[in-house]
């Protein structure tokens, strides 16, 4: 599913027929086969859209895989130094990252992006937010926490980064900050009975044994023990920015810088960003 229903921030007053027809459909399945329907929305929601034409892997950018116990992800690799580790979002992939990862590489340091379960070349067909913090903590065990100078993060792959341990530096980019409400009300307005997604919800919550209560970033957010800067754009459609400005309001240890035009996706390699690493980092710009 394109992150385009998972965290659009629309709110139409008046519905389209399409919504009354998912509803009507939903509701009659759910009433008649409930264990289909429940596959059926497994299938909907927790199947990432993938790039048809995803962008060209830089010569100096090595691929490797890594194994874990849920399966393989894939790793892209650049420079020599300390580590820095990028997790991408929903329906996202590490080569978002890689113009950014040659600026990080050429100050020093050794870029590491994956592709998170089921999206990219990494294994899984399906993905949800636990799989998320699952896939990038078996990446920070593979490269040591010792050896990581900070993580970069997008959209929902910020909420898997500040579900860690509360040590490290980040940078998260376009954040997905309100990320159940803002995820309940997006599949809820496609005309999805709430029904269907609260199974789903809690079918997630038994397999992973968690509760999406103790993910949710802002909680972790607070605990965070080192510096957090924040670059988001005032005009992102997906992942809403007053969310990160009152967060931002909230700690002394978080900055946030404001882009303009530069939406959901351009902002990841934009020249903010790039200061907002330097400055993380305490480098010369």
């Amino acid at each position: 599913m394109s992150s385009k229903i998972y965290f659009s921030n629309k709110t139409n007053a008046r519905k389209p027929a399409s919504y009354y027809l998912i509803k009507a459909v939903s509701s009659a399945l759910h009433t008649i086969s409930p264990r289909f329907a429940l596959k059926q929305t497994r299938k909907l929601l927790l199947t990432p859209a993938k790039s048809k034409r995803p962008p060209k892997q830089p010569h100096a950018i090595t691929h490797s895989r890594i194994s874990s116990q849920i399966g393989q992800l894939a790793l892209y690799r650049i420079g020599t130094g300390p580590k820095v580790i990028l997790t991408h979002g929903w329906s996202g992939s590490a080569a978002q990252f890689f113009p950014l990862m040659e600026k990080i590489a050429q100050a020093g340091f050794e870029a590491v992006a994956f592709d998170h379960f089921a999206h990219g070349n990494s294994d899984e067909k399906r993905a949800n937010l636990p799989l998320f913090i699952k896939g990038l903590a078996a990446v920070i065990y593979e490269l040591k926490p010792q050896n990581i100078a900070c993580l970069v993060s997008h959209s929902m792959g910020a909420v898997a980064a500040l579900n860690q341990a509360k040590h490290f530096k980040h940078l998260l980019i376009a954040p997905a900050f309100n990320f159940y409400n803002s995820f309940e009300h997006s599949i809820l307005s496609t005309g999805l009975t709430r029904k269907l997604f609260t199974n789903l919800m809690s079918e997630i919550e038994q397999e992973h044994q968690v509760r999406f209560d103790d993910l949710l970033p802002e909680p972790h957010l607070a605990q965070t023990q080192d510096t957090v800067h924040i670059v988001h754009d005032s005009q992102d459609r997906f992942a809403q920015y007053q969310f990160s400005a009152e967060q931002a309001k909230l700690y002394p240890h978080v900055t946030l810088t404001t882009t303009e035009g530069l939406g959901h996706g351009r902002v990841i390699n934009s020249d903010h960003t790039w200061q907002a690493f330097m400055k993380l980092n305490n480098l010369a710009i």
